[in-house]
């Protein structure tokens, strides 16, 4: 990042390496285009030097999009809140999961809503128990709406998507189930240009694709399950989070503790 700072003027809050912890496994190209961004932000304010504040949009255009200008009725916009609350509770109470960074209910890039999570550090090995919570926060957003307004909305389309996903590979590839064993099959080649998978001829029986289809099921319904009893467990922190996101749109991690340490007394004291 001071490589690709050395021709901008940066302001005294600047600090570089607090930006740098929130963008593990970023390229050099990836940071090039966020410094970019946020010099062209200060340009468009006739600011005379990059601040920490054009930097962290910047970091969040890249990272979740650009703001999009959506409107939205007040219950979906209490849907969304809703679902990031959901998501954000179960990840801050499942230990193990990555720290909170930021929630918002503006919408960006296809999103109507995003909770984003930063790893401390780059990962290059994934174990079970963390790609189980994984799945859990993904599931958290669904549960949250049917707690919240006792239906389900097309919002967790993405979630279930990006779950189902996740739980093949923990099956099909990773050998992470005690049901299927310790080896691979293959459901179709993952294309990365085209976005989509190759259809190839199977190695298995129809017995085992059924097997394999069940065991992905479970663990997703496992998960979902126990998004469920954190989130019933914790329903007062749950509306209090969505709550702030109705009124302020966006909170940081920091701001997500704060909800969350006062509304556990509330909720003792409820009990």
């Amino acid at each position: 990042m001071r490589v690709h700072c050395r021709k901008i003027k940066l302001a005294p809050d600047v600090e570089l390496a607090s930006i740098a912890r929130g963008t593990p496994g970023m390229t050099g190209a990836d940071l090039e285009n966020l410094i970019n961004e946020a010099a062209i932000l200060a340009a468009r304010e006739d600011a005379e030097q990059v601040t920490a504040d054009h930097l962290e949009q910047a970091k969040d255009k890249v990272l979740m999009g650009g703001e999009r200008k959506v409107a939205l009725s007040e219950l979906e916009r209490r849907i969304t809140a809703a679902h990031e609350a959901g998501h954000t509770l179960v990840a801050r109470l499942l230990p193990g999961t990555d720290p909170i960074h930021k929630v918002t209910i503006i919408p960006r890039g296809r999103a109507l809503g995003v909770t984003q999570q930063l790893p401390d550090d780059d990962r290059h090995y994934y174990p079970r128990s963390y790609l189980m919570t994984r799945l859990t926060v993904l599931m958290g957003g669904r549960v949250a709406e049917r707690l919240v307004f006792g239906d389900l909305s097309t919002g967790a389309q993405n979630d279930l998507k990006v779950a189902t996903e996740l739980a093949e590979k923990m099956v099909c590839q990773w050998g992470m189930s005690d049901v299927i064993g310790p080896v691979t099959f293959s459901r179709g080649e993952e294309h990365p240009f085209l976005g989509m998978k190759l259809a190839q001829e199977k190695s298995f029986s129809e017995e085992m694709a059924w097997r394999l289809d069940q065991e992905i099921s479970r663990i997703i319904g496992e998960a979902e399950q126990q998004a469920e009893e954190l989130l019933t467990g914790s329903r007062v922190t749950l509306d209090a989070l969505a709550g702030a996101l109705t009124l302020e749109e966006t909170l940081d991690g920091k701001r997500v503790d704060e909800i969350i340490s006062c509304a556990v007394p509330s909720a003792a004291a409820g009990g």
